[in-house]
């Protein structure tokens, strides 16, 4: 038991004494959610510390991993550094043992060191592309390589935070979906969601396999005794005047006109827009009519500046800039403005979550639970008498007000004007809105929006998507229609010099500073128009299987999925600093800083934790890997391993004995360093970079055939085979592979049918055998001597174990193993 209340404690992550609601939500063990609860009443506080508060007074109950899911990587930026700060307060006061680790997750970051210790308390912070790929077996941004272990850790005791759930659209489904499969088929530890909303429905989260469960899903929000706490009452009844603002609003010149009108010297004003491209357009012309121009531009910034020449800055921000640039937004949004105030134009970045205030807010018409959402945006915290909020109905971009005047608006364009959204949405909203004259949230009449859920997971999917393997096309299951709404399909793009042929293969991988999201369809048109050069342009993306880096066209676009990572000259255009990407952009680009501890990307034949700094015997690491996984599964007691504790070990101790192989040791000794003469000795590693002389060649491959043939458990096979994720359900040979010269011969990532696998002692009581490796197992169904092919024996593996148990167990070998390559204890 600790030994303080939580009002002390949440005292000391925070300064403030919690909420009775908030205090609620800590005191029960852990179990799904519905939380309901008002913009700025804090929702992030309440999940974060009710969550560490469980780990304190029960953690064999509590699943060892927040996963705090966010639609916008703003969000995340913001709930990591609170989330830091709240554990840095609490071990330097209450707490000093206190264990737990923050990491983020988002486009271009990537934190892995927390995949390493799944006996570990972490939060990791992130946005619903990202995390949601993760938990589907298709992480994006990340080496596939690495697929299956996010994917075990993500599903397995874990408890996950849906926050601002009326902007998840399919996402939203998604994380319903999930939490019933997981109920479903199985998990070790605890698995359960928390999902948050200041706008909030139960039937947004009735989908086809949760709405069982959906009818005893706890339902928390506030209570009389909330109401009575004077601080939230100031919040909750913050004084927002609300109007529908001129006609001329619609466009982005009128737009900045209204909006330089409307700012008030030494105040905050935020416009928060629809689109990226009306966003730019009002930015550039609210600057161009600062800058002066023409006299009456002066004269204007005169008058709105209090008489000075002085001006307020103008600040765009959108999901389409690199993290280089957006650095300095979070530090921007909470310093106090200038004397001449501060204007943020901003798309839905900033809709929701993010602690910022304005005393005037201007918005586009959105549907009603968004708009909201952006209203908790002005007079925040009540710290204005008086605020005002305007909306702008049926916003257009500047082509879209050309297309009006000619009146050719018809069904097309109409739904390109409500984009994101849908126009019926926009209608529903507007009928809201035109009866309302305030925006404090006690005004607000509830949400009546149905769920926007159009692609819905079903369990065939899931048990599809747990194969890694590409198909003969080398085409991926597409997952983006489960994770994102808004068919929002982003890839990755870093601008270097590339030169006419393209970076070569020990290119580094671009770091988060370099990567811009851009939306897969926009990326396409950017290639299709010649650069000035006249040329065609064209970028680069890595190919895992040959190890190099593929020209990409427009012609070829249509087979990136998102999340990919782009190459592309700088020469080309494409972005500019203070208006992130822009495809009409032709000026060179700005290279970020290279990072020097950036790597190569790995490929197929790779094998970076065999060629490390240093040289190991097959023995030494064999069992530094078993004694690791011993320790990981002394921390995991309470997840009912015990079943697997066996093979486990045993998988720890073999996993390895496919580098026995001829052709493995003699690719180790060549990386030998001069001098060094290890005798007869098996090696597990040795330093340099060496390709095998057998192209594909996967060691695991060896090990996993081998003990098979030893009489070794399917599973102790799997997780052989499986623990540098290139190996796992299926074998089949890959374009460029060394055919046996026996005529008719099998033959698989660089394994040949007969080929010797020597005997390897390991120092126990049980010493594995030589063995002749036999790849039958690689055919279908059941061989003419009875034996069971490899999928048979590992999709029934998959069905009896359950998917997420499975890549659960993969997912601790597999941290074992690294963990022991990293600090290795004996070395020659």
């Amino acid at each position: 038991m600790a030994s303080h209340s939580f009002d002390a404690f949440f005292h000391a992550a925070t300064s403030h004494t919690p909420y009775d609601y908030q205090r609620h939500l800590a005191s029960e063990p852990v179990q799904s959610h519905l939380i309901h609860i008002p913009t700025g009443a804090g929702k992030t506080a309440a999940a974060v510390l009710a969550w560490l508060w469980r780990l304190e007074v029960d953690r064999n109950n509590t699943p060892r991993r927040l996963i705090y899911c966010l639609p916008m990587r703003v969000l995340v930026e913001q709930t990591r550094d609170n989330a830091r700060e709240w554990v840095r307060n609490l071990r330097s006061s209450v707490l000093p043992g206190l264990d737990a680790e923050v990491f983020t997750v988002m486009g271009g970051e990537v934190e892995e060191h927390w995949e390493l210790y799944p006996e570990k308390p972490t939060i990791v912070v992130g946005t619903q592309d990202m995390l949601l790929s993760r938990a589907l077996n298709r992480g994006y941004g990340i080496t596939r390589y690495k697929w299956p272990v996010d994917f075990g850790l993500l599903n397995n005791d874990c408890l996950w935070v849906c926050d601002e759930v009326q902007l998840m659209r399919s996402g939203l489904g998604t994380s319903t979906q999930m939490q019933a499969f997981r109920e479903q088929v199985g998990v070790f530890g605890r698995a359960a969601t928390w999902w948050l909303s200041a706008t909030m429905h139960r039937s947004w989260l009735e989908t086809v396999d949760f709405k069982q469960q959906l009818g005893d899903l706890p339902l928390l929000s506030l209570e009389p005794a909330d109401f009575a706490d004077s601080r939230l009452t100031k919040v909750i009844r913050a004084a927002k005047k609300l109007a529908r603002a001129p006609e001329a609003c619609r466009t982005p010149d009128g737009l900045a006109a209204f909006t330089m009108a409307k700012h008030t010297t030494g105040t905050q004003t935020l416009v928060v827009l629809n689109r990226v491209e009306r966003a730019r357009e009002t930015f550039e012309t609210l600057n161009r009519l600062y800058s002066g121009q023409s006299g009456r531009s002066r004269a204007r910034a005169r008058s709105v500046a209090g008489g000075s020449d002085a001006v307020p800055e103008v600040h765009l921000l959108h999901s389409q800039f690199r993290p280089y640039e957006r650095r300095g937004w979070q530090a921007m949004l909470q310093q106090s403005p200038k004397p001449a105030g501060r204007i943020i134009i901003s798309t839905q970045v900033i809709e929701a979550g993010v602690d910022v205030s304005s005393s005037l807010l201007i918005t586009d018409l959105a549907p009603y639970s968004s708009v909201v959402q952006r209203f908790g945006r002005c007079n925040r915290a009540g710290e204005w008498e008086e605020a005002s909020v305007f909306w702008v109905d049926r916003p257009l971009t500047r082509n879209q007000a050309r297309l009006a005047k000619t009146e050719i608006l018809g069904e097309k364009e109409r739904s390109e004007v409500a984009l994101p959204y849908d126009w019926e949405e926009l209608d529903r909203a507007a009928g809201i809105l035109n009866d309302l004259d305030s925006a404090k949230s006690t005004d607000l009449p509830k949400s009546t929006e149905q769920s926007a859920v159009s692609w819905v997971l079903r369990r065939r999917d899931l048990t599809d998507l747990f194969d890694t393997t590409r198909d003969l096309l080398g085409y991926d299951l597409d997952i983006s229609r489960f994770v994102r709404g808004y068919e929002e399909r982003d890839v990755l793009v870093a601008w270097r010099e590339v030169g006419d042929t393209g970076p070569p293969a020990q290119t580094p991988a671009p770091n988060r500073d370099e990567l811009c999201p851009v939306p897969i369809w926009g990326f396409k048109d950017f290639l299709e128009n010649p650069s000035d050069a006249g040329a065609s342009r064209v970028a680069w993306t890595w190919n895992g299987l040959d190890g190099s880096w593929d020209r990409v066209v427009a012609r070829d676009a249509e087979r990136l999925r998102p999340g990919v990572i782009l190459l592309i000259g700088a020469a080309e255009g494409g972005y500019d600093p203070q208006r992130g990407w822009d495809p009409q952009s032709t000026a060179t680009v700005l290279m970020v800083p290279p990072t020097p501890s950036e790597d190569p990307e790995e490929g197929m034949d790779d094998d970076p934790l065999s060629c490390p700094y240093y040289t190991q015997s097959l023995l030494k690491h064999s069992r530094e890997v078993e004694a690791e996984i011993d320790r990981i599964l002394r921390s995991l007691e309470n997840l009912g391993l015990g079943e697997c504790r066996s093979d486990l070990l045993s998988a720890a101790l073999r996993h390895d004995i496919g580098k026995a192989h001829p052709i493995f040791q003699q690719t180790l000794r060549r990386g030998l360093p001069p001098g060094a003469n290890p005798g007869s000795l098996l090696l597990a590693k040795s330093p340099g970079f060496g390709r095998h002389d057998r192209p594909h060649f996967r060691h695991e491959l060896a090990s996993a055939l081998g003990l098979l043939q030893m009489g070794s458990s399917d599973l102790v096979a799997y997780l052989a085979a499986c623990h540098h994720g290139k190996v796992r359900l299926s074998i089949r040979a890959l374009p460029g592979e060394l055919k046996p010269e026996a005529v008719g011969a099998k033959f698989a990532r660089g394994v040949h049918d007969g080929d010797v696998l020597p005997a390897v002692d390991l120092g126990d009581s049980n010493p594995t055998p030589g063995v002749i490796l036999d790849l039958e197992p690689m055919l279908l169904g059941r061989s003419p001597n009875g034996q069971t092919s490899w999928l048979d024996r590992m999709t029934r593996l998959r069905d009896v174990l359950g998917v997420f148990r499975l890549a659960y167990l993969e997912t601790l070998i597999r941290a074992a193993d690294e963990r022991a390559s990293r600090t290795p204890k004996e070395t020659l």
